[in-house]
């Protein structure tokens, strides 16, 4: 016999009616004076898209007074594979976007451009191949096995997204730095929490002040975190060298750029890759399985699926690697929380060249491009019903008839999350291992709003009860 959410909560457990939390968008766009005398706007930027922007494939937009501040929101596929892939080369990162990100990150995969970025794309490319990471895949479950100890041991309501914290940063430290972080684990997120909350103040200095003022305020603000990551990166380096570890991906790291230029990376080197790692490989991770356990307690039939799905595949034993073909709703509803709420909402490119991306569209030189995976997954172009909670839309065909650019929860083109494969790997396994052994019920879904920083959050901790399930062969 198994017990399921809607048999321990009965009907107080919100049904498929509600519809997945998001702000309601102003009728017009909002001006720049209008978004400075709003805390609101500033805090959560998607909280500012105009209804039009969730309707039209193209939207002229203005920041400020001066001409660099004009841009345009593009929601059309075939323009934004031009963009990206076609054309990528002219279409970089947007200035104020990597202004806010390198004090942080440094010159790191996700912030560095040009021939530099290529040098270590090609490096790390190999190390993160779909078949390379599936000797992590035992490491992922027993994370995920001593996760779901934790939930199960708490005697109140606990935060859920502060286990899927610690439970990824136990990964990313095993699997990518080659060290136990279980010391480390408050300060980590400490450093990348109070970051990310100091986002308005960055967002201001990039909209308000000339490149100068801009980067030093920005790096005044994200002085600390950065001092603790170089203080944690030569933790690292010291970790790997005394115990010759090679195992883990910044390990494989190091020797392929020895391997390639003859020498070590520096310190500089090493600390922009783990704060990437942290960044990119921890907090995403953190949050998209934060938004999965919302969503399946406003729609717990979808949680009933999936333990029948993973009791079929693995008959009360631990998942493998093996096991990921089997469990494609498992696998689709992760890729629906990741449509209805992408880590990263907003993708920013500015045009070297003035470049038609798409018949009758032209974007100017310097102009920037707002590519926006929060608008494009919600535009009834690609998506019927996008409001809704429906993983059946990556299931079979219907994934298939869906252009590739019009789903972007990792990005598109050369610049895509190389780690893409290791995080939906990492998600399925913790999902499925805790479907095993457990229901999870959060219970402030009303509180919850999505809160779109340089990560989109919840706007508020998951409040979460637990309770173990009867195994089907027990």
């Amino acid at each position: 016999m198994r017990m399921s959410a809607v048999e321990d909560f009965g009907s107080d457990v919100p049904g498929r009616t509600v519809v997945p939390a998001r702000p309601t968008p102003p009728r017009h766009q909002v001006g720049l004076a209008r978004a400075l005398i709003q805390p609101a706007i500033l805090t959560n930027l998607i909280a500012s898209f105009p209804e039009a922007w969730y309707r039209e494939r193209f939207s002229r937009f203005r920041i400020g007074v001066s001409a660099s501040g004009r841009g345009i929101v593009i929601n059309d596929a075939d323009a934004i594979r031009h963009i990206l892939v076609t054309a990528a080369d002219n279409f970089p990162k947007e200035d104020n976007q990597l202004a806010v990100l390198r004090p942080l990150l440094g010159r790191g995969l996700l912030t560095d451009e040009g021939e530099s970025w290529r040098r270590k794309r090609q490096l790390a490319a190999p190390i993160f191949q779909h078949a390379a990471l599936k000797e992590f895949a035992p490491l992922f479950v027993r994370a995920a096995e001593r996760s779901a100890h934790r939930a199960l041991s708490q005697k109140n309501a606990f935060p859920i997204d502060a286990e899927m914290t610690r439970v990824t940063l136990d990964i990313i430290g095993e699997a990518i730095l080659g060290c136990d972080l279980e010391s480390d684990v408050e300060d980590i997120s400490n450093t990348v929490g109070g970051t990310l909350d100091k986002f308005p103040g960055m967002f201001l200095a990039g909209v308000l002040l000339p490149p100068y003022g801009r980067d030093r305020v920005i790096e005044a603000l994200v002085a600390p975190g950065r001092r603790s990551l170089t203080k944690f990166a030569r933790k690292i380096i010291k970790h790997a060298r005394d115990n010759q570890i090679r195992s883990s991906l910044i390990g494989k790291l190091m020797d392929a750029s020895k391997a390639d230029s003859g020498e070590d990376m520096t310190l500089d080197n090493v600390r922009d890759e783990i704060a990437t790692f942290l960044l990119a490989g921890h907090e995403t991770t953190a949050t998209t399985l934060s938004w999965v356990w919302y969503l399946l307690s406003l729609y717990p039939d979808a949680m009933v699926r999936i333990q029948d799905e993973v009791d079929q595949v693995a008959e009360g034993r631990a998942l493998t690697a093996d096991d990921l073909s089997s469990l494609p709703y498992t696998r689709a509803v992760v890729d629906e929380a990741l449509r209805l709420y992408p880590p990263v909402a907003n993708l920013l490119r500015k045009a070297n060249e003035t470049t038609e991306v798409a018949p009758g569209i032209t974007v100017k030189a310097g102009e920037r491009v707002l590519i926006s995976p929060w608008l494009l997954h919600r535009h009834e172009t690609y998506w019927s019903e996008p409001e809704e909670f429906r993983p059946e839309r990556f299931l079979g065909e219907a994934g298939k008839e869906r252009p590739r650019h019009a789903y972007l929860p990792f990005g598109g083109g050369p610049r895509i999350c190389i780690g893409s494969s290791f995080s939906l790997m990492e998600a399925v396994l913790i999902l499925g291992t805790y479907a095993q052994k457990m229901g999870v019920q959060v219970l402030n879904t009303a509180e919850v709003m999505p809160q779109a920083r340089i990560v989109m959050r919840p706007s508020v901790r998951l409040r979460a009860v637990t309770f173990p399930r009867v195994q089907p062969n027990a």
